[in-house]
C-alpha cells in the first residue's frame, strides 16, 4: 500500500519508497519539487505542464553527513542549512554563502540545485569540482551517477523515468577548492559565469585537477583542457595563466545576454580567481 497524502494530483509522500511507486506510476509528466524554487521558474515560463506534482518535502532527506575527507548531503537539504555546517568542503561553502536572500536560502535545496538551467545552479558548479555523485534510487535499487555525467542537454538528465536523488556524495575532499562568480549586482541577480576548482598537490606538484564552469551553456561542464594544463605541473602563476587560456576551449556557449568574448575573458578572470589562494 502506497502511504500518501495526495488531492488534485498534489502528492506528499512520506516515504522514499512510496514517492519513488508513485513517480513510476505517474509518469514523464510528473513534477518532483522540495523547495519549489526551481518549479516556480519552470511553469512561469511555461517549461513544463505537469499533470501532476510530488513533494519530496516529508522525506527524511535533510542531512549532512561527513566522515574523514567523504560527504553526502541529503537532496532536500536547503541552503541555508549547509550554511549551519563548518566542515563543509571550500568550494561548496563559499557556493552556498553566495546564494543571497533569505527566503531563497531557507527553500533552496541541494537536490533542486543541481537541475535549473543555466546560468542558475551554483551548488552544482561547486559539486562539479568535487569530483560529486549523484546518488539515485528507483525500483531497481540505488545507482551512483558522476555528476560530469549527469546532464545530458537542456533540462534533460542521466536520469530513469521511476528515479529520484536521494542525496550528493564526495567521496574524496580534494586539498584544495574554490568557487567564484560573478553577477551584475554585488549582492543579488542571476549569475553570470561561475567557475570552481579543487586541486590535490604532491611534492608542490599538481597532483590532481578539476575545473568546472557555470553559466556558459545549458549546464555546468568540466574544463578538460584546463585540468590537462594544470596536471603534473607546479601551482605556479604560469601554470594557472596558461590553464586560464583553457578554461572555455571547445565550449558552444548558449548565454543570450553577453557576447561570446566578454563571457570567455570572464570565466578566465574567475579561474584566476578561484586559485589565488594557491599562488599566496
Amino acid at each position: 500500500m502506497l502511504s500518501i497524502e495526495g488531492d488534485a494530483g498534489f502528492y506528499r509522500p512520506k516515504k522514499l519508497s512510496d514517492a519513488i511507486r508513485l513517480k513510476k506510476i505517474l509518469g514523464d509528466k510528473t513534477l518532483v519539487i522540495a523547495g519549489g524554487t526551481l518549479a516556480v521558474q519552470l511553469l512561469n515560463k511555461y517549461l513544463v505542464e505537469p499533470e501532476a506534482i510530488i513533494s519530496l518535502e516529508d522525506l527524511p532527506l535533510s542531512y549532512v553527513k561527513v566522515a574523514g575527507r567523504r560527504v553526502e548531503i541529503g537532496a532536500t537539504t536547503t541552503v541555508a542549512s549547509l550554511l549551519k555546517h563548518r566542515d563543509l568542503p571550500q568550494a561548496l561553502a563559499e557556493a552556498a554563502r553566495s546564494i543571497h536572500g533569505l527566503a531563497l536560502r531557507e527553500a533552496a535545496t541541494v537536490g533542486g540545485n543541481l537541475m535549473p538551467p543555466a546560468p542558475a545552479g551554483d551548488l552544482a558548479t561547486a559539486l562539479m569540482a568535487l569530483d560529486a555523485e549523484v546518488m539515485l534510487r528507483g525500483s531497481r535499487g540505488a545507482r551512483a551517477v558522476p555528476l560530469s555525467k549527469f546532464y545530458r542537454g537542456a533540462l534533460q538528465y542521466n536520469i530513469r523515468r521511476d528515479e529520484l536523488i536521494y542525496a550528493v556524495r564526495v567521496r574524496r575532499v580534494p586539498g584544495f577548492s574554490a568557487f567564484r562568480k560573478f553577477t551584475a549586482y554585488r549582492y543579488s541577480g542571476p549569475t553570470i559565469a561561475s567557475v570552481a576548482v579543487g586541486l590535490d598537490l604532491d611534492r608542490r606538484r599538481i597532483r590532481r585537477a578539476a575545473v568546472s564552469v557555470g553559466g556558459l551553456t545549458t549546464h555546468p561542464y568540466r574544463a578538460t583542457a584546463a585540468e590537462r594544463v594544470l596536471t603534473g605541473r607546479e601551482p605556479s602563476r604560469e601554470t594557472f595563466e596558461d590553464a586560464a587560456q583553457r578554461v572555455a576551449d571547445g565550449v558552444s556557449i548558449t548565454h543570450g545576454l553577453y557576447s561570446e568574448a566578454y563571457l570567455r575573458r570572464l570565466v578566465s578572470a574567475l579561474f584566476v580567481r578561484a586559485v589565488e589562494k594557491v599562488m599566496s
